[in-house]
């Protein structure tokens, strides 16, 4: 009997941590600063497709 209340509080506590660190990642700024980051990246990489002589420059 004392096991099954050791894994139910184990199982429960895992919930809770799991849903503390979803919550702070949600509420911090973190996703929409790499989503802003992604983004300006896919427009670099298409900037520098479209003007092939910025590549072929020697440095």
């Amino acid at each position: 009997m004392e096991i099954i209340i050791i894994i139910i509080m184990f199982v429960v506590s895992t919930l809770v941590i799991s849903v503390v660190i979803r919550g702070a990642i949600d509420s911090s700024k973190l996703p929409k600063q790499l989503d802003m980051l992604t983004d300006e990246i896919r427009m670099l990489r298409k900037e520098i497709k479209e003007n092939k002589h910025i590549v072929d420059k020697k440095v």
